[in-house]
């Protein structure tokens, strides 16, 4: 018979409700602390980033997937294994359908996106950050990358909110317990809001580790420890996802790895490809200025380093190179993944933190670069948040010529939809063909409400302006001929085709 110490019992239970109520109580003292020293930061980059965006608030641009949220009401992020933002949708919007309530969420994106950029700077620069630090810690929101996340109206709170998910667990680094279970917490909410920062975890990781070993502020065996134990939180989070939330949904981005054997090949492909487009979207004077930032971040790490200048070269060559490399997250591995704007902003963060450590020097010289290249995307988010409304412009323009020429052809287009096509796209506004000569981003940050071959393309002139026309499921361009379609019209803007039932716009 088995004999059961009761009192050992009780004094294993004892213990264990005693350590989750100290972890929970030290939790506590380090938000009240952090909170305290958080203040005057959060409301300085706040400003910032609110200051930032004011041009892409007036420019009220329904963005790609906004053209059907507002019009439809749907939230849809369940079918990209994105509860939780499905779920705050509804809070936020204080009804399970949802509308348009900017400029709210590009508010609470600000907010959001300075509380992850003053923790960013308080792990890297310690608890006292200069203003130039914080200052150096605006690629996290504006960057060319982050931008378009920014521009949605529907979906920009919840990116911001696996940022700040992604940062969150580095207030608690010198708890080990906390460290990890909160990092896998947030990993999940990162996870179920939107997988994009699934880099930003490992960018600080690296960052920290390589800050402590230069310094000398951690035995070997320390930072050892602590990659472990974030490498282990990372690996977890990422398991439980798989197993129990992901869904795999077919749509433009694929969650499916390559096999083993074609691993390594597809991951480089997807870098190579990250890079290549990184380079396009930059100008001559940020790539300098980004080059040059880099330069700096490994000058200041090697002068002030306490190891072998040597081997601290060698070191924070191959930490650049791992950061670089790792700020696009999960999606170097998937075998269909995705190269928009928004889903390459762990470069921002990259950027940042090169600034950031870059700014703690002594001389401030060092800083230079980054400062400048921030400058250089400050300004640039006045002139997105202009192309926006000028584009917007454009696309009113173009829309209304076409639906007032339709509305002469089918003057008793009522209670029969007519099935449309749409041929080529609108061109860009005049000043977005004139900032791409030296930022070339900027076409692919702002899009065309009015093109064939994108479903987004159609919404604006469909739904828009209660005129009874249809996508036209089903007609491709080879049976344009074949349909024997009469020329109605044919204008500076467009030529139009048709019968009593199709419609074949080709745009000029």
């Amino acid at each position: 018979m088995i004999k059961i110490n009761l009192n050992n019992n009780k004094d294993r239970i004892t213990s264990i409700k005693n350590y989750f109520c100290d972890a929970a109580k030290e939790f506590m003292e380090l938000m009240s602390y952090n909170y305290k020293q958080f203040t005057s930061p959060v409301l300085f980059m706040s400003g910032l980033y609110i200051l930032g965006i004011i041009s892409i608030i007036r420019a009220n641009f329904l963005y790609v997937d906004d053209l059907g949220r507002a019009i439809h009401g749907y939230r849809g992020w369940n079918n990209f294994s994105r509860y939780i933002s499905d779920f705050t949708a509804t809070i936020l919007h204080a009804d399970t359908i949802i509308n348009d309530i900017s400029p709210l969420p590009q508010l609470i994106v600000a907010i959001l996106i300075a509380i992850a950029s003053v923790i960013i700077v308080f792990v890297i620069s310690g608890r006292k950050p200069s203003k130039l630090a914080l200052i150096a810690s605006l690629p996290v929101g504006l960057s060319p990358w982050f931008l378009e996340c920014f521009s949605y109206k529907f979906d920009s709170p919840y990116i911001a909110l696996s940022v700040f998910a992604s940062v969150f667990p580095f207030l608690f680094v010198n708890n080990y317990f906390l460290f990890s279970t909160i990092s896998i917490l947030s990993l999940l909410i990162m996870c179920m809001t939107y997988q994009a920062s699934s880099g930003i975890y490992a960018l600080l990781v690296i960052m920290i580790c390589l800050k402590a070993w230069n310094e000398r502020s951690k035995t070997n065996k320390d930072i050892i420890i602590f990659a472990c134990i974030s490498a282990v939180s990372y690996i977890i989070t990422m398991i439980l996802f798989r197993i129990l939330f992901m869904k795999q949904t077919p749509t433009y981005i694929d969650a499916n790895m390559y096999p083993l054997p074609q691993l390594f090949s597809s991951f480089l492909h997807n870098f190579s490809s990250y890079i290549r487009i990184a380079c396009d979207d930059f100008g001559l004077l940020w790539k300098f200025l980004l080059l040059f930032s880099g330069v700096m971040f490994l000058t200041r790490t090697v002068l002030y380093s306490k190891r072998n200048k040597t081997i601290a070269l060698i070191v924070s060559i191959i930490a650049v190179i791992a950061m670089c490399t790792l700020s696009f997250g999960a999606y170097l591995f998937l075998q269909k993944t995705i190269f928009a704007a928004r889903g390459m902003y762990g470069l921002g963060v990259f950027i940042a933190i090169l600034g950031i450590y870059t700014v703690a020097c002594e001389k401030k010289i060092f800083a230079i670069p980054a400062l400048l290249l921030c400058w250089c995307f400050f300004v640039f988010s006045f002139s997105y948040g202009n192309a926006l409304a000028d584009q917007k412009r454009y696309n009113d323009f173009r829309t209304e010529i076409i639906l007032n020429d339709l509305s002469k052809l089918y003057p008793d287009n009522k209670n029969k939809a007519i099935s449309i096509l749409l041929i080529n796209s609108i061109d860009f506004a005049p000043s977005i063909n004139n900032i791409a000569k030296r930022k070339p981003i900027i076409k692919r940050l702002v899009p065309k409400n009015l093109k064939g071959g994108w479903m987004w393309g159609y919404y604006y002139l469909i739904y828009h302006y209660n005129f009874n026309l249809q996508f036209a499921d089903g007609w491709r361009e080879q049976k344009i001929e074949e349909d024997g379609l009469e020329l109605l019209l044919d204008t500076r803007y467009h030529t139009i085709k048709g019968n009593s039932e199709k419609i074949l716009v080709i745009l000029k």
